[in-house]
């Protein structure tokens, strides 16, 4: 059972942490390098709820592995328990901020931005808080990888042989 648990631990903060490189280094970019500013905005657009819906399941996953693994008893101190939770409840938080509460605003600026004209004071009025909220998901994105990596090392020196 344990070993089933710590599977599934490993694997979906693995597969979350691998999600958010993946997006952020290569899919992003290259979606932005290759097509024009609004295709490319349409096609983030229709990536993030998913690439959300991946952060809640894979921190569902790994928060509830880890309360099994401590419900089952596992040997880890209570400090590396409490950070491991910690951690996980926040990197949930965040995903679940970046994913319900900015991205659906920063959908909403790109439409405002569509509907005016770019050269107007409006539109630099929108696409100012756009960065501002692009900077913030960054931001936040940013902090749930490097949790995650943190957790993946923690992970990696409490299960040594």
């Amino acid at each position: 059972m344990q070993t089933t648990l710590k599977f599934l631990y490993s694997l979906s903060l693995t597969f979350w942490i691998g999600s958010i490189f993946f997006f952020s280094m290569i899919a992003a970019p290259s979606i932005f390098k290759t097509l024009s500013r609004e295709h490319a905005g349409n096609v983030v657009s229709d990536i993030f709820p998913k690439y959300y819906l991946v952060s809640y399941v894979c921190g569902a996953v790994a928060l509830i592995s880890s309360i099994l693994l401590i419900y089952f008893g596992n040997h880890f101190s209570h400090l590396t328990n409490t950070i491991k939770l910690t951690a996980l409840v926040v990197m949930i938080g965040r995903a679940v901020y970046a994913g319900e509460i900015v991205t659906p605003q920063t959908h909403t600026l790109r439409t405002e931005m569509r509907a005016v004209q770019e050269d107007s004071l409006k539109y630099q009025e929108i696409r100012k808080e756009f960065g501002h909220l692009h900077r913030k998901s960054a931001i936040l994105n940013s902090a749930i990888f490097i949790f995650g990596v943190a957790l993946v090392l923690l992970s990696a020196y409490t299960n040594r042989e």
